[in-house]
């Protein structure tokens, strides 16, 4: 449907990009919210310097940052380039996600775990927390897509959805199992902690999205692009900043607890790799099986 005239295209698009921006305004203020102990249903948007409300003109997605030239017009304080930079991040998760999926009941559950990776992300790369609450809807939105396909009668034809369910389901649990052994022995072996709570329970989630074969994928690149970004870390000397982190636990409210000051944010390079499988998982793994058929 997507594709079917260019006017259809463009238009869809333009939405898509459009709604992109502006979510991602909104997705950064929740996540910014959630590491400062702030209510996500009250209160309306401040800047993080003053405390001033932000009128309507301050909170026009990447212009308001430009025609400021990146200040608070109340205190002039300089606001991050992440804000427009998330903005535009979130448009174009939100633009590949709908090319990927077209116009359809999965691009609307795609949507909302791409929007839980963005904000678990921001939440990690800050705080080192991924709150159990972005877990929450992930799971949530895998739920009420499955509940959707069953009220539209959109399952495929001979479609078995008792045995996809405990497929996927099996899935996560055995990940969450297996997870949770492999930390508590790694933990004893390192004599520090290893694999945060909270990566743990996305992995779990994500287990629910992908299955066993893709989740493998995603494995492999979040190990990698952990790699990448815990050695670009070290060589910028950030390393040293960490000593007052905390481990990627999900937990909302707690104090967080003190950890390995070399320890770094997993949760973004596994969002990444979900981002990734969302888009090629399927026909890469299909690709790899592919190999071993006669």
């Amino acid at each position: 449907m997507l594709f079917s005239t260019p006017l259809i295209t463009g238009y869809s698009l333009l939405v898509t990009g459009l709604f992109g921006l502006v979510m991602g305004s909104f997705l950064n203020c929740l996540a910014w919210r959630l590491t400062h102990g702030e209510s996500v249903l009250r209160g309306r948007s401040h800047c993080i310097s003053c405390g001033h409300v932000l009128a309507a003109r301050d909170l026009v997605p990447v212009l308001s940052w430009l025609f400021t030239r990146g200040r608070c017009r109340y205190c002039h304080e300089r606001i991050p380039a992440r804000y427009p930079l998330t903005e535009l991040l979130c448009a174009a998760l939100y633009l590949s996600v709908v090319v990927r999926y077209d116009l359809t009941l999965e691009t609307v559950e795609m949507l909302v775990f791409a929007s839980t990776l963005l904000v678990l992300s921001l939440t990690d790369l800050d705080e080192c927390i991924i709150p159990n609450s972005c877990i929450a809807v992930a799971v949530a939105a895998r739920a009420l897509y499955g509940l959707a396909l069953l009220a539209t009668g959109s399952l495929p034809a001979g479609f078995d959805i008792v045995s996809a369910v405990g497929y996927y389901v099996g899935t996560a649990v055995g990940v969450l199992v297996a997870l949770i052994a492999l930390a508590l022995v790694m933990d004893r072996v390192l004599g520090r902690d290893s694999i945060g709570g909270g990566d743990v329970k996305l992995l779990a989630a994500a287990a629910l999205y992908f299955g066993g074969s893709q989740l493998l994928l995603v494995v492999f690149v979040s190990c990698v692009l952990g790699i990448v970004f815990g050695l670009a870390r070290m060589g910028s000397g950030d390393e040293a900043d960490d000593a007052e982190t905390v481990d990627s636990e999900a937990v909302d409210e707690e104090a967080p607890e003190r950890v390995d000051p070399h320890a770094f944010p997993w949760g973004p390079s596994i969002a990444l790799a979900c981002w990734f499988c969302m888009l090629f998982g399927e026909q890469l793994v299909g690709m790899y099986l592919g190999l071993f058929a006669l």
